[in-house]
């Protein structure tokens, strides 16, 4: 007779390298994204059809398809490559950044198209994944105005963050790509 079961015998501990090198890479992408949940729940809702778990999951697959690099161990996640708003608008091109220490200032301009309207509403996102602290601005900022100026948490006084640009609809039903500024800070 074959032992099909032994519940003395101990379970094997040790992974394959593939295993754990998704595990890692599924990690990392949902501890970058996890402060972002908010602003991705409601950017990437026509892509998740109309689902706040799927919205965040196909943002999660977006991210791990294009923002990691690396070779387990050494993954990591390029913010550059990270894309916390999708859609079909037209995107905003940003002239200059101007940080002080408590307040972060964009200049930014828009190409003319059909799609792109004066009321469509600009969001400007300040992220520090290290500390998790992400903050969005609280007033409305249109796209014709070309300036946002935004007070910094705290948390960020101090601390390197990344910024992130994106615009939707006044009826928040369409968005642009967001673009990612660069990363800002002492």
């Amino acid at each position: 007779m074959d032992l099909l079961y032994d519940r003395n015998v101990p379970k094997k501990s040790d992974k394959s390298y593939g295993k754990l090198a998704v595990q890692q890479r599924m990690r990392l992408a949902m501890a970058f994204l996890n402060p972002l949940r908010p602003v991705i729940a409601e950017s990437w809702l026509s892509r998740g059809r109309g689902s706040k778990k799927k919205a965040f999951g196909q943002a999660l697959k977006k991210l791990m398809q294009d923002a990691l690099e690396g070779d387990y161990p050494d993954q990591h996640v390029v913010p550059d490559r990270v894309d916390i708003s999708m859609g079909i608008l037209p995107g905003l091109l940003v002239r200059e950044a101007v940080h002080s220490e408590q307040t972060l200032e964009v200049y930014f301009s828009s190409k003319d198209t059909p799609l792109a309207r004066a009321t469509d509403e600009v969001v400007l996102v300040v992220y520090n994944p290290g500390r998790g602290v992400a903050a969005r601005n609280t007033h409305v900022c249109n796209r014709n105005e070309g300036y946002i100026k935004v007070d910094l948490p705290p948390q960020l006084w101090s601390a390197p963050f990344h910024v992130y640009l994106f615009a939707h609809s006044a009826s928040k039903k369409q968005y642009s790509k967001s673009v990612y500024i660069g990363q800002l800070g002492p």
